[in-house]
């Protein structure tokens, strides 16, 4: 594991950590998640390629800040694939992290937090890339009807 890797898994830890109060207390939940797409462009320019990319996430709320405001830590795996085999769009890996999660039945939800990512292309080259994420991501509905 390299350096970059101890430091962010002993940051996480560090943070969980401190997030605990002296007195025990109950983990507020176990959220997990999931994003994915599959597509295929049409009209088609070149070769016909379909791509599907996502990733899947489960995580561990610590503690709860406000009502809809929380503490998560997560493990993640994230994974992308084309027909046509571009090394750039075959990849498949892990992710660690920690973010603030805020909800709003009214139709609003906001993440910000800090990953670290492990990236396995897994065609010819068989590269591999390590990065730290730092991250804020959104996602909002609305009803005009109401």
């Amino acid at each position: 594991m390299s350096k970059k890797s101890m430091i962010f898994l002993s940051l996480l830890l560090s943070c969980c950590l401190l997030s605990a109060s002296a007195t025990a207390y109950e983990i507020v939940g176990f959220r997990g998640s999931s994003w994915g797409e599959l597509k295929y462009d049409i009209p088609n320019e070149g070769e016909n390629n379909l791509l599907w990319s996502g990733w899947v996430k489960q995580g561990i709320d610590w503690v709860q800040i406000s009502d809809n405001i929380t503490l998560n830590t997560y493990a993640k795996l994230h994974y992308k694939w084309d027909k046509e085999e571009l090394d750039w769009n075959n990849m498949i890996g892990p992710a660690v992290g920690i973010s603030l999660d805020a909800y709003s039945p009214k139709g609003v939800v906001a993440t910000m937090g800090i990953e670290y990512v492990w990236e396995n292309h897994f065609l010819d080259s068989g590269y591999t890339d390590d990065k730290l994420v730092v991250y804020v991501n959104w996602f909002g509905w609305w009803d005009l009807k109401k």
